[in-house]
């Protein structure tokens, strides 16, 4: 009983907002909503820890005709093809797609997050972009 309610409550830790006071949302007026920097962040820094939904592969094809199919990510398999999906609950589901991006979103397969690291030092108010990596259904600003 006592190692049920411990795995339960680090379960629960999981899925805890984390505070991140170093990217906010704010809108550009060519793209829309975007995610932005707040301060200076360096190469190589975890900039967000977004917890997930596993959604299974049958259930991908209803988001697919929702206006979640902008906003999720392939949770395994190829970024076209078959396979579970993830419903980010952060920051990380707005960030805008760029052929330059400043950063990339990794897997964490063990505490079921989506982990935005920044590829390149970003600076207080840049935005942080990311690549789709998968054909895009817009025309590309850069």
């Amino acid at each position: 009983m006592a190692a049920s309610a411990a795995r339960g409550a680090r379960a629960y830790e999981n899925l805890r907002p984390i505070p991140n006071d170093r990217i906010e949302i704010r809108d550009d007026p060519g793209k829309g909503r975007g995610v932005f920097a707040c301060a200076p962040l360096a190469a190589g820094a975890l900039i967000e820890m977004a917890p997930v939904i596993i959604v299974p592969a049958a259930q991908c094809a209803l988001l697919d005709k929702t206006i979640l199919h902008d906003y999720y990510f392939r949770w395994d398999g190829a970024p076209d093809g078959e396979g579970t999906g993830a419903v980010a609950l952060g920051l990380v589901a707005l960030c805008n797609h760029s052929r330059r991006p400043r950063a990339r979103v990794r897997r964490n397969y063990a505490r079921e997050t989506l982990d935005l690291v920044a590829l390149t030092p970003i600076a207080a108010g840049d935005e942080v972009t990311i690549d789709y990596n998968c054909a895009l259904w817009f025309e590309a600003e850069d």
